[in-house]
């Protein structure tokens, strides 16, 4: 049945419409097991292609983050190695110090002599940062590093754990004996062994944190972060800004 434009009302496709029609092909039947297996074959290597093609793309994902973690632990390392180099150019002066109240110490013992004012005992105070080891660690990127570069991390980042937790220990003891800087003269028995004390453990911690410093600088060349001879003789420069002549570049072959 039609009205009167001539389209049918019925439901079943006129000749005008015929041609608009979506073709839907009917799958051609299977002759045999042989297709069967070829047909499973192509939806198999299809399905490895895709999954091989998303371990691709996960991997050069995985290769960005280390390069840019890489990049920044170098970064980060490079300032703990000038600190390092820095602390170790005063080396000498902390020696030349502690010897020096060390004599003023000894006459008020043997010879009851009164010490002289003695100007502070100092050292550098210094963050030694290890943020950008614990990000790759805390975000797993470190897992995706190989063993032996990530060995070399590791040993590098050892060294400023032990510096940023000796560090409190070495100021306490350098407090207590820069008190002799406040009450010098005729010293009593009882602060005078007080001081001693304090010496001893602040000789100690003088011979842990330059130590650390040392096998540090060893450590991060190992793993690529090697000071340039500008950057030794900056360090250098301040040291001797901030302490005098008595700063001197370090001898580093002891820490080998």
């Amino acid at each position: 049945m039609s009205d009167e434009t001539g389209s049918r009302t019925d439901g079943e496709p006129t000749e005008a419409t015929r041609g608009d029609a979506v073709h839907i092909h009917r799958p051609k039947p299977l002759k045999g097991f042989g297709d069967f297996l070829s047909e499973i074959a192509i939806i198999v290597v299809g399905i490895l292609i895709a999954l091989g093609g998303e371990q691709i793309v996960e991997n050069l994902e995985w290769s960005h983050r280390v390069h840019e973690v890489e990049a920044a632990m170098r970064s980060e390392l490079a300032t703990d190695s000038r600190d390092a180099y820095y602390r170790l150019s005063t080396h000498t002066c902390a020696l030349a110090k502690l010897s020096e109240i060390e004599a003023a110490l000894d006459a008020s013992r043997d010879r009851g002599a009164p010490v002289a004012p003695i100007t502070p005992y100092r050292r550098p105070l210094r963050p030694w940062l290890s943020d950008e080891w614990e990000n790759a660690r805390s975000l797993q990127i470190a897992s995706h590093i190989p063993n032996s570069r990530l060995t070399l991390w590791s040993q590098a980042y050892f060294w400023p754990e032990v510096l940023r937790d000796t560090q409190p220990r070495e100021r306490e003891a350098m407090s207590d004996l820069n008190t002799l800087s406040l009450n010098a003269g005729r010293l009593e028995p009882a602060e005078r062994d007080r001081l001693f004390h304090a010496l001893m453990k602040t000789r100690e911690n003088l011979r842990l944190m330059d130590g650390a410093a040392g096998l540090m600088l060893t450590a991060t060349a190992r793993a690529g972060v090697v000071l340039s001879e500008a950057e030794k003789a900056t360090e250098l420069s301040r040291a001797r800004e901030d302490f005098g002549d008595c700063a001197a570049a370090p001898d580093l072959t002891q820490f080998r």
